[in-house]
């Protein structure tokens, strides 16, 4: 029994470790310390699980919270993002990129140069073609002079926007899926399913397809997309769910109104339901009060616009893409030489003033700046993917080939990150309320939803497409 237990911990530890090892540090809280307190199977509390054939291997919880439907059967088509297994398809700017193909064409030994793995190779033939003038022809055999493949938008990190190459050719798991049903409508939530939630919002959102660790540096199927098509007409809702509310309200419910609906994207959420979402069960208080699903909804679009930075949920009379201007300013500009070029930040929260470089903001609120999302600084990282020499893992010389200076682009992407994130922090007062409202009130329960049809859990059929191919 002693050397079952023994075992048991050293298989749990070598998973958890690795974990933490491929996410980081921290990716697992507090793993050490459970594990030091467990000395036999006496000293485990052990807690029944569900009986169900398919049911997740873990205590079934007890309370209000558990009444409540699940995230993932209210959106129930769920996909992991974009995985490249190689870092330098993806960089802050389009022209890194452009250098990085150039000098992949240009090596003596393009699949070292590629890094290669099983599945993606400088000489195979991978027929999947994600955007319009894509190639499928082996990389070992186009010509030095071949154009720059499609460079798109990438959802790279929460609130993070990079540059990818928009070629199957380069990625391992390049999710055609997402690829194919994304639109001008189409927006992406992302979470944890898998790992416990941290600090911060439940949940996060992008416009662009996301990476697969766009959630906060670590991923799984986290990435929902609200609708299951190109053309935004088959949303990612089971069937007669929204007929459903729009009988109760007594007025329609639309998908983007369902969406809107945010009660998750906060941190008072994941505070309040600490301990319920140790069960890594994300569920949604739905009110049954329309006026309070209307503020929360009105709220809710608003963030999802801000977070969008402007491309969808945009309000009337504004335009697209564009948010507006907050405290925070550029009072000293970065240098756009590149004996200039930033190589380090940091932030003092007694003057609010972020150095970056030689350039200064200011004023940046110490909210902002430590703004999280389940432990994953948003700003930080956002800034240390753009120093000098970069950061995460590199997979190949590529990677070496950098910005060559700070551009004015950067920093208006740094203010419009500033902004955003200062505009969230300024709505969290009014969110909690709404939240403590809408627990405090009648809420639909799981069983008074239909049921979902296994067709929606699966990834939608090519012919929904509508044969549309990606455009950013």
């Amino acid at each position: 029994m002693v050397a079952s237990l023994d075992l048991l911990l050293r298989v749990i530890d070598h998973a958890l470790g690795k974990i933490e090892a491929e996410q980081g540090v921290g990716a697992v809280p507090g793993q050490a310390t459970a594990l030091a307190a467990i000395a036999d199977f006496a000293s485990v509390k052990w807690q029944d699980c569900p009986a169900g054939w398919q049911a997740p291997f873990r205590p079934a919880g007890k309370g209000d919270y558990f009444d409540w439907p699940l995230l993932t059967d209210l959106m129930p088509w769920q996909h992991s993002g974009i995985e490249c297994k190689r870092t330098w398809p993806i960089a802050p700017d389009d022209e890194t990129l452009k250098q990085r193909w150039r000098a992949l064409l240009s090596a003596e030994d393009r699949g070292a140069m590629f890094r290669e793995t099983g599945d993606r190779m400088v000489s195979g033939t991978y027929d999947i073609i994600l955007t319009a003038g894509a190639s499928s022809k082996p990389i070992a055999q186009i010509p030095k002079n071949a154009p720059v493949p499609p460079i798109h938008t990438c959802g790279f990190r929460s609130f993070d926007r990079q540059k990818i190459i928009a070629d199957a050719r380069l990625m391992s798991r390049p999710r055609p899926d997402l690829w194919r049903v994304h639109g001008p409508k189409q927006l992406f939530l992302a979470s944890s399913v898998v790992l416990e939630l941290g600090s911060g919002p439940a949940i996060t959102s992008s416009s662009h397809i996301p990476d697969l660790h766009y959630f906060a540096g670590r991923g799984g199927k986290d990435i929902l997309p609200l609708y299951r098509n190109a053309g935004a007409t088959e949303a990612n809702i089971p069937p007669g769910l929204l007929d459903l509310l729009s009988t109760a309200y007594r007025l329609r419910v639309t998908p983007e109104d369902f969406l809107a609906y945010g009660v998750l994207a906060q941190p008072a959420f994941t505070a309040r339901h600490a301990k319920e979402l140790e069960t890594r069960e994300l569920r949604l208080p739905l009110t049954k009060d329309f006026a309070l699903f209307a503020k929360v909804r009105d709220i809710g679009a608003r963030l999802l616009w801000l977070h969008t930075y402007g491309e969808r949920f945009v309000p009337r009379g504004r335009q697209r893409g564009q948010i507006p201007p907050r405290a925070a300013k550029c009072i000293k500009a970065v240098p756009g030489e590149p004996d200039g070029y930033p190589e380090s930040f940091d932030y003092n929260d007694a003057t609010r003033k972020l150095r970056v470089g030689e350039g200064e903001f200011h004023p940046v609120s110490p909210e902002a700046f430590e703004f999280e999302v389940s432990g994953f600084k948003v700003v930080q990282s956002w800034l240390r993917y753009r120093m000098r020499k970069g950061a995460g893992k590199k997979s190949s010389p590529l990677d070496d080939i950098r910005p060559e200076r700070w551009t004015s682009r950067f920093t208006t992407e740094l203010l419009e990150l500033l902004w955003v994130l200062e505009a969230t922090v300024a709505g969290y007062p009014e969110q909690e309320k709404l939240l403590e409202a809408v627990i405090d009130g009648p809420c639909f329960r799981a069983d008074e939803f239909p049921p979902v049809p296994d067709a929606m859990r699966k990834p939608p059929a090519a012919g929904l497409s509508n044969g549309h191919l990606f455009e950013d």
